[in-house]
C-alpha cells in the first residue's frame, strides 16, 4: 500500500475514533438524563454498550493502521 494512502487510512481511523468518542458522550448524558427522572434508562444503556463496543474496534484498526504507517516510515 502506498504511504500516502495508509496516511490517509490512518486520518479517517482516527476521525471514526474521536466521532465515536462524541456519540459514546452524548449517549452517557442520555442515561445520566433518565436516571436524573428516574426514568428506565435499560435501552440507553445497552445503545451505550454497543457503542463503546464499536469504539473499541475503531480504535484497534486505528492502531493497527498506525503500527502499519510507522513500519513505512
Amino acid at each position: 500500500m502506498v504511504r500516502a494512502n495508509l496516511k490517509h487510512l490512518v486520518e479517517d481511523a482516527e476521525m471514526r475514533v474521536q466521532r465515536s468518542q462524541r456519540r459514546i458522550e452524548r449517549q452517557r448524558e442520555a442515561v445520566a438524563a433518565l436516571e436524573r427522572v428516574d426514568r428506565d434508562a435499560k435501552m440507553a444503556k445497552r445503545v451505550l454498550k454497543i457503542l463503546e463496543k464499536a469504539l473499541a474496534v475503531h480504535v484497534a484498526d486505528r492502531d493497527r493502521l498506525t503500527k502499519r504507517l510507522a513500519h513505512r516510515g
